[in-house]
């Protein structure tokens, strides 16, 4: 089992890498994922460091699923785009009522400049920066789809309740 995690361990710094805006030598900076790895601290593509608590803060806010607002019959969710990936990163949403998702990339890095949805047949559609982009869809049956990055690494889940 050990030689099927250690590509994946020596791996983790390329792609938290390519989704920030880290150059070749930044990623020869990055410290080796062995030890470390299991403390209770995270290391941003951007180079911030967390505490493991206020990581998974980020993660979700408690676990739950972010409620959207109704306006004028459609369920609105704001979205950010931003250093930390999708914020929130879990959404509920019910079926069969329009929703729109407005989201706003908030820093420079290419893995935040495109969003898709391939569950309900959204294109990517690229982020420009500072820029609130309206995503429309109809959540269709209950269940768990995601929203992606366009380098399909950064992920937020959309609960769908009937």
């Amino acid at each position: 089992m050990t030689r099927f995690l250690l590509p994946l361990l020596l791996a983790a710094p390329l792609a938290l890498a390519a989704c920030g805006d880290a150059d070749t030598d930044e990623v020869a900076d990055m410290p080796a994922m062995g030890a470390e790895a299991t403390d209770e601290t995270h290391e941003m593509p951007d180079g911030t460091v967390m505490d493991g608590a206020e990581h998974e803060h980020m993660a979700s806010a408690d676990g739950e699923a972010t409620q959207p607002q109704l306006v004028d019959g459609v369920q609105v969710v704001e979205v950010e785009a931003g250093r930390m990936g999708y914020q929130p990163r879990q959404i509920a949403l019910e079926a069969g009522v329009p929703a729109r998702l407005v989201v706003t990339r908030t820093v420079e890095d290419e893995c935040s400049s495109q969003i898709t949805l391939p569950a309900y047949d959204v294109p990517t559609t690229d982020l420009p920066l500072g820029e609130p982009v309206a995503i429309e869809f109809t959540p269709t049956e209950a269940g768990e789809v995601q929203f992606v990055c366009g380098m399909d690494m950064q992920r937020g889940t959309i609960a769908v309740v009937s």
